[in-house]
């Protein structure tokens, strides 16, 4: 239906004068009489008792009259949910993540963008890796966050972070109390890592003891990083890890610099190639706003 028509009824329905109608909408009488007979065609009913001398509504009219207000009230509301989506004001937005880059910046910019968006409903999965990048392409994701790069035509990746990696050890470690450990000095060492099969990372840093001049002697391979850090403390091995994987630590666990040259791991967004929407440009933007304002410590 064309909402001027309803318009029309409606100021006709407040005057039941045909002429005081037509002034107050600017028109001349027999356009106004047009259209209402038009509206009372798509109807299918009449809206108005017309005689020489008076205009009345008739039962179908009262009732249209008692449902305009509602009408017009949920038409203006769909405009301007319309407009705030267009923003990304509105809309929902799925998340994947691996545990690792649950950390500085990406809770602050969540935490950023929940309060500056209310309207958006964001939702979290934590996933591999790979079951983000699938999930990426059947649109089941609209971005994720993991380690190391990813080379896709389909996939924009972006560096949201770079940092070192670090040794973690137990506190009764030898080395627990270094400033600093040279990565050759671990050749000896049990080591404890992520899945090589699903994550990526865990293959960089291998392939940097590799490297370094010798191959890790991986103990146990494990997909959560809680359960890494909880094998560290109990000394059942040493694990190289994000710097950042500090924020996460329950305590028992020492976080020691590699020396020169140390691996840098990077943290990075990815997302389709295609123009990002709305919400999904302004998360973005909140997650860079975070990191170039020191969010990222």
């Amino acid at each position: 239906m064309d909402m001027r028509l309803l318009r029309y009824f409606a100021v006709l329905a407040d005057e039941l004068h045909f002429g005081r109608a037509a002034a107050r909408l600017h028109i001349s009488q027999p356009p106004l009489s047009q259209q209402i007979r038009i509206l009372e065609e798509e109807m299918g009913t009449a809206l108005f008792l017309r005689s020489q001398h008076r205009v009345e509504l008739t039962e179908a009219g009262k009732t249209l009259k008692e449902q305009a207000p509602l009408i017009f009230a949920q038409f203006e509301r769909a405009i301007d949910l319309t407009r705030c989506a267009g923003r990304g004001e509105v809309g929902s937005l799925e998340i994947g993540v691996i545990s690792s880059a649950m950390v500085e910046p990406i809770p602050r910019a969540l935490g950023v963008f929940a309060r500056n968006h209310p309207q958006v409903r964001w939702t979290l999965h934590e996933m591999t890796p790979a079951a983000q990048i699938q999930a990426l392409k059947e649109r089941r994701l609209d971005v994720c966050f993991f380690r190391v790069s990813h080379e896709d035509p389909e996939i924009v990746s972006e560096v949201v972070l770079r940092e070192p990696a670090v040794v973690a050890l137990p506190l009764s470690h030898p080395f627990a109390s270094r400033g600093e450990i040279a990565l050759r000095e671990l050749e000896t060492e049990r080591f404890l890592s992520f899945g090589l099969l699903q994550s990526q990372l865990a293959r960089f840093l291998r392939d940097c003891c590799v490297e370094a001049g010798f191959t890790p002697r991986i103990e146990q391979e494990v997909v959560e990083l809680h359960t890494l850090l909880c094998l560290v403390r109990e000394g059942l091995g040493v694990a190289l890890l994000p710097a950042s994987a500090q924020q996460l630590s329950g305590g028992g666990v020492a976080f020691v610099p590699l020396a020169a040259p140390r691996p840098e791991v990077s943290l990075h967004a990815r997302y389709r190639a295609e123009t990002p929407s709305p919400v999904l440009a302004r998360f973005l933007d909140t997650v860079r706003d975070v990191v170039n304002s020191g969010g990222a410590r």
